[in-house]
């Protein structure tokens, strides 16, 4: 990945498109990005890290922050312990108004990004049941589903999360 950020200004084999994500700084766009993040959070309580948490993994650049005029992605890298597999994984989306296409507008970016930067896929995880279908559609695989099930009698314990807002 950041093979890839250290080109960024470069002309690239590939002509870019104006609507193609900007790699920006957190630092810098953390007054938008925050409160998405949040919203991310408040619909998903089985998600364990805080803001803050997405913040320092962008600064100390073990994930990247991308922007668009219709919303940010958060991409990160992972390395499969068995196989070495490398896999470029967005990690956070957001979008201004869902529903606009945007993966399939910015899908091909996103592989562009991944292949120059050495990984040899994209992933995505998400629990929208809408992406599955979506997702498929557009060729990706399903690769795993993940169930659990919380130790306490069975019962829905992560009902509610503190949060340093």
């Amino acid at each position: 990945m950041e093979a890839y950020a250290a080109t960024l200004g470069r002309e690239s084999d590939m002509e870019e498109k104006l609507t193609d994500p900007v790699f920006a700084d957190i630092r810098r766009e953390w007054h938008w990005v925050k409160p998405a993040i949040e919203g991310i959070l408040a619909d998903d309580f089985f998600l364990s890290f805080r803001p803050e948490d997405v913040y320092a993994a962008c600064v100390n650049e073990q994930a990247h922050l991308w922007t668009t005029v219709d919303g940010f992605v958060v991409t990160t890298g992972e390395t499969d312990p068995y196989s070495g597999e490398r896999s470029l994984l967005v990690w956070l989306a957001a979008a201004i108004y869902r529903g606009q296409g945007l993966v399939r507008e910015h899908e091909d970016f996103f592989m562009r990004v991944a292949k120059e930067a050495g990984y040899s896929k994209l992933t995505v995880r998400s629990r929208v049941p809408q992406m599955q279908n979506y997702l498929t559609e557009l060729g990706w695989d399903i690769e795993t589903v993940v169930y659990s099930k919380d130790l306490d009698d069975g019962k829905q314990a992560k009902t509610t999360r503190l949060r340093s807002v």
